[in-house]
């Protein structure tokens, strides 16, 4: 079961939400709904990816997604 983005310790969650922007930005997308629309990913699936191309921990998306 992956970690809950919640517990995650509060630097790396901000290191999750830094590179989520970033992601939006280099792909010029609006919103991760959009990027996973566009990419045909669910939003856990896109949340990974971020996270794996930023070098850290995968872990579930935000329950309140800024970024949605």
């Amino acid at each position: 079961m992956p970690t809950r983005f919640e517990d995650l310790q509060l630097d790396t969650r901000h290191d999750a939400e830094r590179a989520a922007c970033r992601f939006l930005l280099q792909n010029r997308y609006v919103s991760l709904d959009e990027a996973c629309e566009d990419l045909d990913l669910t939003l856990a699936e896109l949340w990974s990816r971020i996270l794996r191309e930023a070098g850290l921990p995968d872990c579930d998306p935000p329950a309140f997604a800024p970024f949605a």
